[in-house]
């Protein structure tokens, strides 16, 4: 009788969060906006039609936590394709769903469309970086409301898009190529983000141990 474990029957034996939210205040968050092949990370700014943002509107406000009224916004005047990468401190997870929730006014800059990508390698540095280092989860249109959240009230200035197959990642790139209405609109923005995601547990020293010894098990049987 032969014994078999692999690596991904050990990190079952963990405990997997299921529908947690992915993204905290404290993630590594870079804002910038897809040139040419890849994404380029943006400055503190306000020039029109170059990735740069205001400095009271920069890119970790996406994920700070704060939604709508207070004027708590990620905004790029780099306008299309403008986006940011994040990698979450929860480590490897796999998402299950993105929220985003529309900023304080002017509805014509709102994404109109999403990209979403995941990779495992080391996202350092102020890039630039590869999108071929990325692949690609999920893509779409987008339909946010046109009302505008004045009173830092959550509920109904949102829109939640379901995601499925998406692998397991450690960093996502998420892009939004378009916005409602490009010929009045002079950036992109966007109040809050967030994923809703499976986290995958690292495997335990106990784990280890055992694919360790079932190794070495198997080897002793064959010799």
């Amino acid at each position: 009788m032969s014994i078999r474990f692999s690596l991904a029957t050990a990190l079952l034996c963990g405990s997997y969060v299921h529908g947690a939210n992915l993204l905290s205040p404290t993630d590594a968050i870079i804002g910038g906006a897809v040139q040419g092949a890849d994404f380029v990370a943006g400055v503190v700014g306000t020039a029109a039609g170059v990735n740069n943002w205001p400095a009271a509107e920069p890119p970790s406000d996406l994920i700070n936590g704060l939604i709508g009224g207070g004027g708590e916004k990620y905004l790029n005047f780099a306008k299309l394709n403008t986006g940011v990468v994040i990698t979450p401190a929860a480590g490897l997870s796999v998402i299950n769903s993105m929220t985003l929730w529309v900023a304080n006014d002017a509805p014509e800059r709102d994404p109109a469309s999403y990209e979403l990508y995941g990779t495992n390698a080391a996202v350092a540095g102020a890039g630039p970086f590869p999108l071929t280092g990325f692949s690609l989860i999920s893509a779409g249109d987008l339909a946010l409301p046109d009302t505008r959240d004045t009173a830092t009230d959550a509920n109904g200035f949102d829109q939640t898009i379901a995601i499925t197959g998406a692998g397991a990642f450690t960093s996502y790139l998420l892009v939004f190529p378009t916005v409602k209405n490009a010929a009045t609109a002079n950036s992109m923005q966007i109040s809050e983000l967030q994923f809703q995601a499976t986290i995958v547990p690292e495997p335990s020293v106990a784990v280890l141990g055992a694919v360790g010894a079932l190794g070495l098990i198997t080897r002793r049987r064959r010799d």
